[in-house]
């Protein structure tokens, strides 16, 4: 293997010379620009294209024997970033790619251009190799909403633990494993550390995909040292065993996509720009100030995972042409919004979040989901996932049937105080009842003070 790596580089160089004396010494051709490669399709269904790379993996490792194609010679600058073996598995992922997936991949290539400014920036700030830009091809297709069936989501195909540990915000309001910049800019730093932990592009690829500790691991018990050996030993799982070698497979068509029938998309700026407001909003209200359609807002900040933004400071990507509307009204706009379907609520002695949960129809995950909770208190302001109009009427309802409780045959104060969240003295105060006061079968004791809405108070 190390000899095809040297022979390929070998002609880089000689490419590379070649073409500095051709520059220096006759005037360049004019040459027509070679017609478009158009995809068969404009749009790809990115978990249709992950399956069919699920399937690829599969055929990667099985059909390594069949005949090579001849490689082409791909873009210098491109292919010197991260030196591409010479493998089996490469030359079968590569003609997989060109031959049997080749629409799915060539609409993956045009969507890239969305982002490559941002990548290509993210890259070049720490200090990574430009192919890198092309990972997303085969963990995303460029899709920032897309997850997988094992959780990972985004561009990037983070999973939550890593994504948080690489400072993106992943909760119930907000997911960055969406946001194309930050998300971006959290995967250059993690690629970087797993490059520096392996000091070798295929393990830290693998690592990428299944880990740093599996890699590890394999690597101590195999006795081995690199990604090559744990692919012919199966000491990795077939996943990653096909990962890497599409990814490499997927450099060589991006570093000469005209050689191999595709085209990239041109680099776009994202569009828009960020302003700070004042949560909870929803994303609709902010489309109406700032005079855009809501799919249209949504589609520039697919972090934002419920429609609406937190509470609290965070920042919303607006067109250009409304900045100055929306930051105007960034502090207030939620006190103008009727769309927002969450509301403030102070617990009040009694309240319980499964009762709570129960009268507004939700479950208490929910609810401790939103507030990023634990557990609750009296006294204590929460967000629930209702409108402040519906609240009351939700909670007054089931205080009809809840305030109350019937008592059983071996019930005690203590026994009914907690299990309505209650001490045995507030129970009594309630119910203006005798330290002494005995309990009978079928006697109704109130559970749940009266209490004043406050709900709404944003």
């Amino acid at each position: 293997m190390r000899g095809g790596v040297a022979m390929r580089n070998g002609l880089l160089l000689t490419a590379v010379a070649l073409y500095s004396v051709a520059c220096a010494t006759t005037p360049a051709p004019k040459v027509a620009p070679p017609a478009p490669v158009v995809a068969a399709r404009t749009q790809i269904d990115a978990q249709e294209f992950q399956k069919e790379l699920q399937d690829a993996y599969t055929r990667i490792l099985t059909r390594s024997d069949s005949p090579t194609p001849d490689i082409p010679v791909v873009d210098v600058e491109a292919a010197a970033s991260i030196e591409i073996p010479e493998h089996r598995t490469i030359d079968s992922a590569l003609r997989l790619f060109t031959v049997d997936m080749k629409d799915s991949i060539q609409t993956s290539l045009l969507r890239s251009g969305r982002y490559r400014k941002v990548i290509d920036k993210a890259l070049e700030d720490n200090d990574l190799p430009k192919g890198l830009a092309y990972l997303p091809v085969i963990e995303s297709a460029y899709t920032p909403t897309l997850t997988s069936r094992a959780g990972a989501h985004g561009i990037w195909q983070f999973m939550p633990e890593t994504a948080r540990e690489y400072g993106l915000r992943v909760d119930w309001w907000i997911d960055e494993r969406a946001d194309p910049e930050r998300s971006t800019r959290a995967a250059a730093k993690y690629l970087k550390d797993l490059h520096r932990m392996f000091d070798d592009w295929p393990l830290a690829l693998a690592a990428y995909n299944a880990g740093p500790g599996r890699v590890r691991r394999a690597l101590e018990d195999a006795g081995v040292s690199t990604f090559w050996e744990l692919l012919d030993l199966a000491a990795l799982p077939k996943e990653t065993r096909g990962y890497v070698p599409t990814f490499y497979a997927t450099l060589l068509i991006a570093s000469d996509p005209a050689t191999y029938g595709f085209e990239l998309g041109k680099p776009e700026d994202i569009e828009g720009k960020r302003v700070e407001v004042e949560g909870p909003v929803s994303l609709r209200y902010v489309a109406e100030v700032a005079g855009v359609d809501t799919d249209t807002l949504e589609e520039m900040n697919p972090a934002v995972r419920r429609g609406m933004l937190p509470p609290g400071r965070s920042t919303v990507r607006v067109p250009s042409q409304a900045v100055e509307a929306v930051a105007s009204r960034a502090r207030t706009m939620r006190e103008g919004d009727a769309y927002i379907s969450v509301c403030s609520f102070t617990l009040r002695r009694g309240d319980t979040i499964k009762r709570l949960a129960r009268a507004i129809g939700t479950k208490p995950e929910t609810i401790l989901a939103m507030n990023d909770i634990d557990s609750v208190r009296a006294g204590e302001s929460i967000y629930l996932p209702v409108r402040a109009r519906e609240l009351g009427t939700l909670l007054a309802h089931h205080d009809d049937e809840d305030v109350f409780y019937a008592v059983k045959k071996g019930d005690t104060l203590f026994s009914i105080a907690k299990r309505h969240g209650l001490t045995a003295a507030e129970l009594r105060d309630l119910n203006d009842l005798s330290k002494n006061a005995k309990l009978h079968p079928g006697q109704k004791l109130r559970v749940t003070q009266g209490r004043a809405m406050t709900a709404g108070g944003m």
